[in-house]
């Protein structure tokens, strides 16, 4: 009996893990931002983030917190090309655009500690001309 309960709660959880990971696609506006400075580089890492617009925070599935809603992209490589992030120059810390993005899988972050929010760039509707971000 005690095999047959642990599995059902297997199944059970596999179930609820494969359900919160279908989630229909999110289009939202707003600005990316691939910051090459040397505070985000230790923060974030090397990645791509997207914050979109405040009206649109209710879009994402995340709990309601007190913070900006942004996320970075979990198929980096991908959402650089995507939205056309030039190479990282020396003359600058980074690029930021607006775009309308086409995300089909979000992930909120909910640990304790140091972390960001992860969804999966789809597709671009439509990316501006990035600008430089100036070094402080």
């Amino acid at each position: 009996m005690k095999l047959a309960s642990t599995l059902l709660l297997a199944t059970a959880c596999l179930s609820t893990q494969a359900h919160a990971q279908i989630q229909p696609p999110i289009v939202l506006d707003g600005q990316y931002s691939a910051r090459t400075d040397e505070m985000s580089l230790q923060i974030i890492g090397n990645r791509v983030c997207f914050a979109p617009d405040k009206a649109q925070w209710g879009r994402l599935p995340r709990p309601a917190a007190t913070h900006d809603a942004w996320f970075c992209f979990s198929n980096d490589g991908e959402a650089r090309r995507l939205l056309r992030v030039p190479a990282r120059q020396a003359d600058n810390c980074g690029w930021q655009a607006r775009a309308r993005i086409v995300i089909d899988t979000y992930q909120a972050y909910v640990e304790q500690g140091d972390g960001n929010d992860m969804a999966r760039l789809a597709s671009v509707i439509k990316v501006a001309q990035p600008n430089a971000i100036a070094c402080e």
